[in-house]
């Protein structure tokens, strides 16, 4: 992502987070700036969203807007870990006319499927905490939410040839602090 970002934007500067070691040692391989811009990696975990964000206040400029990037995370944070007071954290300390972008896998699309991924997840000893639309749109509480709002993922994207999106388990949204 930083490399489209910094394409257009080439002093831009971007932070990414995860928490799997694994992760970190192939971000330390591909994570290489432009001559303007700064890519950085912290690996830390969302649920302690104070470390995150001191990480990412030596990096970035919190008095211009940020674009924070919640993509495909928050369903592996149960309710019981507060997942909506994470976020909520989060996007307190950005400024006005930054940008929550998070999308999150869904309960209500396909049950089916969504009660069979949380069973063989949990096989493994991780809970996931799929939600349906409604608890999504929650994370977006007090934003903005740009066109299209909160969509399937293949609805942000273009149509398939017959003009409809393709179907998705994922919802997306795009929302502007103020």
């Amino acid at each position: 992502m930083h490399q489209i970002v910094q394409d257009i934007v080439p002093s831009a500067k971007v932070v990414y987070t995860d928490n799997d070691p694994i992760v970190l040692r192939h971000a330390e391989a591909l994570l290489v700036s432009g001559t303007e811009g700064v890519t950085d990696y912290i690996q830390a975990d969302v649920r302690q969203p104070e470390s995150i964000v001191r990480h990412a206040r030596r990096v970035l400029d919190f008095g211009h807007p940020i674009a924070l990037s919640l993509i495909a995370l928050m369903h592996f944070i149960t309710d019981e870990q507060d997942a909506h007071g994470i976020v909520r954290n989060l996007v307190a300390t950005l400024p006005p006319g930054s940008y929550l972008v998070l999308s999150h896998a869904a309960s209500d699309l396909y049950p089916e499927l969504a009660a069979q991924v949380t069973a063989e997840y949990a096989k493994g000893g991780i809970p996931l905490g799929f939600r349906a639309r409604a608890e999504v749109a929650r994370f977006f509480d007090g934003l903005d939410l740009v066109p299209p709002g909160l969509v399937t993922a293949t609805e942000w994207g273009a149509s398939a040839p017959d003009g409809e999106p393709e179907g998705s388990g994922i919802y997306a949204g795009v929302a502007r602090v103020r």
